[in-house]
């Protein structure tokens, strides 16, 4: 069991998200830069924002179909929850979305499940 564990983790970790199996807990991190046509770096964040949750949650998805999640929750990463978020003083951001996958069907589901 201890190796299916390794591989999924070095499977979910060329995606950009990280898996812990123990906690169900699948993880991403999202960075967007500001627009610089924007008036304000409070306009401009509004975007990044936007752009950075939608790359972390290409991660997430990417992860979740390589841990085996079944065709119809292959949306979930929808209902990732964000975990951190950085604003830049230019309007940049930097977040990461946390998703737990205990009530996920994954056909790789680490050790503990």
């Amino acid at each position: 069991m201890g190796v299916v564990f390794f591989l999924t983790l070095v499977m979910v970790g060329k995606t950009g998200a990280q898996f812990d199996a123990d906690a169900s807990l699948l993880c991403a991190r999202g960075v967007a830069a500001a627009d610089l046509r924007a008036p304000s770096a409070a306009i401009a964040r509004v975007k990044a924002e936007r752009q950075a949750r939608a790359r972390a949650e290409k991660k997430i998805d990417a992860a979740l179909r390589i841990l085996g999640v079944s065709e119809e929750e292959q949306g979930s990463a929808a209902k990732a929850e964000t975990n951190s978020i950085e604003y830049g003083s230019d309007g940049s951001v930097e977040l990461e979305l946390k998703l737990s996958t205990k009530d996920l069907h994954l056909s790789h589901p680490g050790p503990n499940r």
